[in-house]
Order: C-alpha cells, then structure tokens, then sequence
C-alpha cells in the first residue's frame, strides 16, 4: 500500500521542509492523517493503493456545488448510466461526463447524503464511495483523499492555481469498465467554528482557530484556546529541530506560558496539537 502525496510544493515550502519535519514525525506520532471520515486502513483481505492529496495533517463552510468536482477538459457526451438511473424527481448528487473510455465524475450536491453518491455510482456498475471533509476555504472542492483496489486505477484531475501556487486535484476520471472499489473524499469549505486538517499552502493555526500561530506565546494560545472552549490539547517540544528531552511530549504543568507556538494542528476527536518550545520561530 502506498500512500502519495500529489501537490507540488512551493520554493518556500521547501526551504522550511529541513525545519517542519521534526513537527511532522511528532504530528504523525500522535495523531491520523486523515479526515475522521477518511478510511485509516484497508479492509480485512482488501490489498490496495491509497493516496493522500493534501499535506499533513488532512487536514477541510459548504462551497457552491460547482467547485466540488470541476472537469478542465470539455467532455465528448454525457451518458446515462448503464443501469437504472437516480430517481427523476430528485436532482441528481453526481454527474457523469463521457471523455474518451472514461467518465468524468463531477459533484452537483456538496452536501448529500453519501448513501445518494454511492447508490448512484452504482447505477453505473461502480463500487465507489464518496464523501466530504472540512478544509480551508481555499482548498474547497479539491480532492483531498483516494483510496482504490488493488488492479484499479482512477486518474486525478488536476488544476494549476486551483490552491494558490499549488496543483490541485479537482475531480475524478473513472474508466467506464472499472470493477474495483474506491474511496474518495473531497474537501468542503469548514463551517464556522469547525476545526479541520491544514493542506499545502494552508496558513498554519487556522485550521483550529489560531491562524498565523508560529511567533505566539503559549499564553496567548490559551487564551484563544478558551474562548473556543477547547481543552483537549497535547503538546509537543521544539528546540533547535529536536524534541529533546521531551520525545514524547509534555504535559501543560510543563509547559511555561512564555514559550513560543510553532504550530498547532488539529488532531482527532476535537484535540488540538500544539509544538511548543523556548525560542521563538
């Protein structure tokens, strides 16, 4: 099973890769990274392939149903499904473009019920799941996670800028004899007061309420942190690019309100991580 990552990063981003990766070791130490509602591991006897698409942590306010899933390349036709079709009387959740031996998938609900989705993939012959997860508002509509069988193959849809400097993924192109199963998730604009993962490019702290967060101090965090009426936090050391001496982290009776945030993420259940140290970023 592999797991890629497909944005590009940035000049910037990779100048501050040497610095963040002690962060992302302990991040990945402490946490999952993927949405709650993406799949954490395959299924008993279910070898496959999964893609990460945004950056660590996965980490995503209900954007127009157009930029869920956008096509960048004009489709031959639109086709029925090889089956019995969505019920006349509902507005289809999905739609369905033909471009070559391919159908490209687009989302015309953002907000359906992912029972809709599936039933409507399999109106096609196709065991696909789709869902939403929260994202930074300029990350909505983008693909945020796949996951496919083993012997299947889907093709990522990517557009320049989508996310800034970033390529993103915007949609999904399924060969019309697909016979595997997928998982796929895409990113929703996060709800007011809805903590969600950060992607490439995202600003750090934002995703749990504490945008531009390296550079404050830990008092300041608190402060923030209360308002919100968070109180599950785990903290992590920072010193110089090592977590040293604290490789498994601190409890808040250790850490001192003077040091500084160098990040926080969102971590599962309503937890916030923040990396903490004594000098400042």
């Amino acid at each position: 099973m592999n797991i890629e990552r497909l944005n590009p990063i940035t000049e910037e981003e990779a100048a501050a890769m040497v610095s963040r990766q002690t962060r992302d070791d302990l991040a990945e130490r402490v946490m999952k990274t993927t949405p709650d509602d993406v799949p954490t591991s395959v299924r008993p006897g279910w070898s496959g392939r999964r893609r990460l698409l945004v950056g660590i942590p996965l980490a995503v306010t209900v954007a127009a149903a157009a930029m869920i899933a956008v096509s960048i390349a004009e489709p031959d036709q639109r086709v029925g499904p090889v089956s019995v079709g969505p019920n006349r009387a509902e507005a289809a959740a999905l739609s369905f473009r033909k471009e070559g031996d391919s159908l490209v998938v687009t989302v015309n609900d953002p907000v359906a019920d992912p029972a809709r989705y599936k039933k409507e993939f399999a109106a096609y012959g196709m065991d696909i799941d789709l869902t939403l997860a929260p994202v930074s508002p300029r990350r909505a509509g983008t693909l945020v996670f796949m996951e496919t069988s083993e012997g299947g193959h889907l093709e990522t849809i990517l557009a320049e800028g989508r996310c800034g400097s970033e390529v993103c993924g915007v949609g999904v192109k399924v060969p019309m004899d697909y016979k595997g199963h997928a998982r796929i998730v895409f990113g929703r604009a996060a709800r007011p007061g809805e903590m969600y993962d950060e992607g490439p490019g995202d600003v750090p702290g934002e995703g749990v309420g504490l945008p531009d967060v390296p550079g404050h101090t830990v008092a300041e965090a608190w402060t923030v942190l209360e308002e919100r009426k968070i109180t599950r936090v785990l903290y992590r050391y920072v010193f110089r690019g090592s977590d040293r001496p604290y490789p498994d982290g601190l409890t808040r009776d250790q850490v001192k309100p003077e040091w500084y945030v160098h990040d926080a993420l969102a971590g599962t259940d309503d937890q916030v991580i923040l990396f903490v140290g004594p000098e400042k970023p």
